[in-house]
């Protein structure tokens, strides 16, 4: 065991750690969704259905919750920080490698293993931050990552749709031989490389990582001890859905407002996604007065919220829209915030296997965007608005009632 007792806020290294995961999250979240908000681009750079445009989204994070059940393992042998160097860089070149891609079904392969290599990030970003700084101050350093994560979700999506717009308005489409949905795709995908550059520089080398060699049949057992709290079941489902209808609805918003009666352009479609901070915030909200009561009393806000801006969203005036996506967010985040949490508590009081629980519960996070992410625009073809109105409440329906029954467990004493 080490006996390092990790970094104090405000010392060198701590300040390093926090930018180089602030970056490492904006790195990885760019590169995850730089393909939503320019969906319609690729289904006509394709000659594509809206269906088959969103599996651009759906392949990368079906690739990171497959990579998320063998980056926690391998980082126990080879450390966070090199796991965390190597993921991002790798995930970078691929993602360039991708804007040069014209066969579709290709694309979809390397968008996918962009997914798996991608994952390594999001599976040891926690583990090393509780490993390298200061218990004390580990839930804020914490926070800034969660927050780059977030940046970079934003990040992903406007700087695509932006791309596309600026390359429209100075004649530059066609540029290296590649289209719009290419040309951003690129653009993208180099601030990937510039973010992985400067993690690559700035986090430290693990003082407090101490290596664990489990056998198969220990990683087996560790993570099937990971099902069998009804509780962590819940937050998984919870997590699944929550995360399924946010995407799912957002995977289609693109192809609704550049359509009658709308006709908003791509760049104006990706401003909107600044509705992200605000909802990012509200999940922070959300952490503070859960603190202040309980989990379960405060968790069940967020399907709530998010049932509203379903309701909201299927309205036809523009800032109704607007208005319903902002609810549909801050409701989202509510309850992926605290499920997250969660799951870490619950795991490590009733199992005792926090990382697997939290491998599976963004297994099942990551599960529920590919799913949905694909049906939603299957049922748009099918339906229209409406149909992915029916779909992603449902959904959320399924999410308010497992938030209720979350909220009359017990706790775990020990």
């Amino acid at each position: 065991m080490s006996g390092f007792a990790g970094y104090p806020k405000g010392h060198p290294m701590t300040r390093r750690i926090e930018i180089g995961l602030l970056m490492a999250g904006l790195a990885t979240f760019t590169l995850l969704y730089n393909t939503q908000a320019i969906l319609p681009y690729f289904a006509r750079d394709y000659s594509i259905s809206p269906a088959q445009a969103a599996l651009s989204v759906s392949a990368a994070t079906a690739g990171l919750a497959v990579g998320l059940i063998v980056a926690v393992p391998i980082s126990e042998r080879l450390g966070r920080v090199r796991v965390i160097r190597w993921s991002l860089g790798g995930a970078a070149a691929l993602g360039a490698l991708a804007a040069f891609i014209d066969d579709w079904s290709l694309f979809l392969v390397v968008r996918f293993a962009m997914g798996v290599v991608l994952a390594g990030l999001p599976a040891t970003a926690a583990v090393y931050l509780r490993e390298e700084i200061a218990p004390e101050y580990s839930t804020s350093a914490t926070g800034l990552y969660i927050f780059g994560t977030t940046l970079g979700g934003l990040t992903g999506r406007i700087a695509s749709s932006g791309a596309i717009e600026l390359m429209h308005r100075l004649g530059l489409t066609g540029a290296l031989g590649l289209d719009a949905s290419h040309l951003a795709l690129l653009f993208t995908a180099l601030i990937g490389v510039g973010c992985a550059i400067a993690c690559w520089l700035l986090l430290p080398e693990s003082r407090g990582f101490t290596v664990h060699r489990d056998s198969l049949r220990e990683l087996v057992a560790k993570f099937g001890r990971a099902f069998r709290d009804p509780v962590l079941l819940g937050l998984y489902l919870l997590g699944a859905l929550g995360m399924g209808t946010f995407v799912g609805a957002f995977n289609v918003l693109g192809f609704r407002l550049e359509a009658e009666p709308y006709l908003l352009s791509v760049g104006t479609v990706g401003l909107l996604y600044l509705v992200y901070p605000v909802a990012g915030y509200g999940g922070a909200l959300a952490n503070r007065l859960a603190d202040r009561t309980s989990l379960r009393a405060v968790i069940v806000f967020g399907p709530v919220l998010a049932l509203a801006g379903v309701g909201l969203m299927a309205a036809r005036p523009l800032w109704v829209i607007i208005a319903g996506m902002l609810v549909l967010a801050v409701g989202f985040f509510i309850v992926h915030s605290l499920a997250s949490a969660w799951v870490a508590t619950r795991a490590n009081a009733s199992v005792g296997v926090p990382a697997q629980a939290a491998s599976m519960y963004m297994l099942f996070y990551y599960g529920g965007s590919s799913v949905n992410g694909n049906l939603a625009p299957l049922a748009w073809e099918a339906g229209g608005w409406p149909a992915v109105t029916w779909l992603i409440g449902a959904m959320m329906a399924a999410a308010l009632v497992i938030a209720l029954l979350l909220g009359r467990s017990k706790p775990v004493v020990r």
